[in-house]
């Protein structure tokens, strides 16, 4: 009761150039933090990177081969995001290690912002440090650093204009939702839901909320049209929507939501050796040592229903956490921040964010998806921690003015509380020690440096094809990115079925037809595949990689009349046990040799090379 009492009293009595000045102290340890936490523990089974990280980063890599998305290959909607992975390769040099590095960055500056808006929501640092917290810990996917990095801007930007709705103001929170609708479209349409969302809370006249509304909204079709002629010029905008939409409906039905079940069964847990030793060598009583067992398996039991449900209590944590707030927001007058200026008005619309979110990141599989809607559930679990601080240290007399009687707010201070513990231990439980032991975070800096060296010459050996020449644990999609390395030339490009973006891209190749990989039911039209047939019949294609003829000769017929017609089927292999591949090689061109590991022909030099 004592450190409650205290918080609060440091809450409601800091001095506001102490505040700044620890924010500004504390903000680089948490990038640093975040930074050193991510690097030094990259995961990811192709030199640092997952699969899904490769399907953006490989429409990025075409953009190296002269090609620009929509004009010459499919954009699903994200073309500032291949521009940007195209230009990290160009600055900071060819391979995983840039864009590792670079993701990792744009995480640690996405933390770091949130832990500034977590602390400024709370009035604590300490709070803030507890909201930033729950965002690494919950460790975004490097290829959705835009999910996290786009609201840790926008949210700031919108208090901004809420204190001071200034012309500047504005044309800034436009500048920003243009950048967001070019990294991903959904995320422009998400920030534009919060800017209406802020526009209806403040205290305005309807005249004044639409005047707002239609500059905002004109500032930016006016950002955008260069951007949607240049889409008019090569397709049409009609179509290239249609198209983006029904990619992202197609790619929400492949990984439906599931909800999960809340109260898993956690597994037995096995007696202490160490107990029975010393039990045995007489070392304690034995009344004793019964006693410290039950703990310790008590405790071990608990542990592990916490692990065992960890997925499923955040997820819906971070359905509650906005909902509570939103109720709490409309109880209290001065939303537990009295010093704090449109504090109500400014959180609703970061729950009202965090909702929008839920709604448009959660799917399956969860573990992936907990991270993305994280930077309003961050913000407002800082402030729920102030409201439970505030609620139980002070005394009756000098708490926030609550709309309804004592019942209702008590019953929800009681929610927050178990709300915050439940984070807590979910995350505490999340294999916390095993990753900061490997991350090195538990040594001393000079172990966290050698830790990076380390990590870099992995990312650095492993984006290298020659160096699994002779390694016997590679995957087999690596070796097949060695085939399309060794018997393709540079300006060649490869046809590939199957959703394995990884391949082409470890092989240092442009992908065919303007299409990574190709969807079934997806950009299957006439017009669409008579595109596809375009840009292959002016493409160098020695070789194309199906999976599944008959579905493909079904679904897109014209492009495998294209196929059959000068292409012949000249092998087939099953790699990693799932990725059957028939491979279709030209007619018209005589291969080099032979590829001695699969027996396939070979178009190119028949040897690896890393350029």
């Amino acid at each position: 009761m004592a450190v409650a009492s205290a918080v609060a009293r440091s809450i409601s009595r800091a001095r506001p150039w102490i505040h700044a000045g620890l924010i500004a102290f504390a903000a680089p340890c948490v990038f640093l933090f975040s930074w050193i936490y991510r690097f030094n523990d990259p995961g990811g089974g192709f030199a640092g990177l997952t699969d899904d990280h490769f399907f953006y980063v490989v429409r990025g890599w075409q953009i190296l081969f002269g090609e620009l998305p929509v004009r010459d290959f499919a954009d699903h909607g994200a073309p500032l995001y291949y521009y940007v992975a195209w230009a990290v390769q160009e600055l900071f040099g060819r391979g995983t290690l840039s864009e590792v590095s670079f993701s990792v960055t744009m995480l640690a500056l996405a933390a770091t912002l949130t832990f500034w808006a977590a602390a400024r929501a709370s009035g604590s640092i300490v709070f803030g440090l507890a909201g930033a917290a729950f965002e690494i810990l919950l460790e975004p996917r490097f290829y959705n650093y835009p999910k996290i990095l786009v609201y840790a801007m926008a949210i700031p930007l919108l208090w901004g204009f809420a204190d001071r709705p200034t012309v500047w103001r504005r044309a800034a929170l436009a500048v920003t939702t243009v950048v967001a609708f070019l990294l991903r479209h959904d995320h422009g349409v998400f920030v534009a839901v919060a800017m209406a969302a802020l526009l209806i809370l403040m205290p305005l006249s309807w005249r004044e909320r639409l005047r707002h509304a239609l500059i905002y909204g004109g500032v930016i079709l006016l950002l955008l049209s260069p951007y949607l002629v240049f889409i008019q010029m090569h397709g049409g905008v009609v179509s290239y929507f249609r198209q983006a939409s029904a990619w992202a409906e197609r790619d929400r039905a492949r990984a439906p939501m599931k909800w999960p079940q809340p109260l898993a069964v956690s597994p037995p847990v096995a007696r202490s050796e160490r107990t029975t030793s010393t039990q045995s060598k007489g070392i304690v009583p034995p009344g004793v040592t019964r006693r410290v067992a039950s703990v310790s398996t008590s405790v071990a039991r608990a542990v592990g229903t916490v692990r065992a449900n960890a997925v499923a209590w955040t997820f819906y944590l971070e359905l509650v956490i906005p909902i509570v707030a939103g109720a709490l927001l409309l109880l209290a007058r001065d939303a537990f921040r009295p010093a704090w200026t449109n504090a109500r008005v400014k959180l609703g619309m970061v729950a009202v964010l965090g909702l929008v979110l839920d709604a448009g990141f959660l799917r399956s599989p969860l573990e992936a998806r907990l991270a993305d809607p994280s930077v309003p559930h961050a913000i407002l679990l800082a402030w729920l921690c102030t409201v439970a601080a505030v609620m139980i240290a002070l005394p009756r007399g000098q708490r926030p003015s609550m709309a309804v009687g004592s019942l209702l707010p008590r019953l929800a201070i009681l929610t927050v509380i178990a709300a915050i513990v439940l984070a807590a231990s979910c995350l505490a439980t999340k294999d916390l020690k095993r990753r900061l032991e490997k991350a090195t975070l538990t040594r001393s800096v000079t172990a966290a440096i050698e830790r990076e060296q380390i990590t870099m010459t992995d990312l650095r050996e492993s984006w290298r094809l020659t160096t699994w020449e002779s390694r016997r644990d590679r995957s087999d999609l690596i070796a097949l990115s060695m085939y399309l390395n060794a018997c393709t030339t540079p300006a060649d490009r490869v046809l590939v079925e199957s959703y394995v973006p990884q391949v082409v891209a470890m092989a240092r190749r442009g992908f065919a037809g303007g299409q990574a990989d190709v969807r079934l039911g997806l950009f299957d039209a006439p017009n669409a595949q008579q595109l596809t047939v375009a840009r292959l019949q002016r493409q160098s294609v020695p070789v194309i990689l199906l999976d599944s003829a008959g579905a493909f000769r079904s679904d897109f017929p014209v492009v495998f009349a294209y196929v059959e017609a000068h292409y012949r089927r000249a092998g087939r292999r099953v790699f990693d046990a799932r990725f059957p591949f028939d491979l279709y090689v030209r007619r018209d061109v005589r291969p080099r040799g032979t590829y001695a590991p699969f027996g396939w022909p070979c178009y190119g030099t028949g040897r690896v090379t890393d350029s």
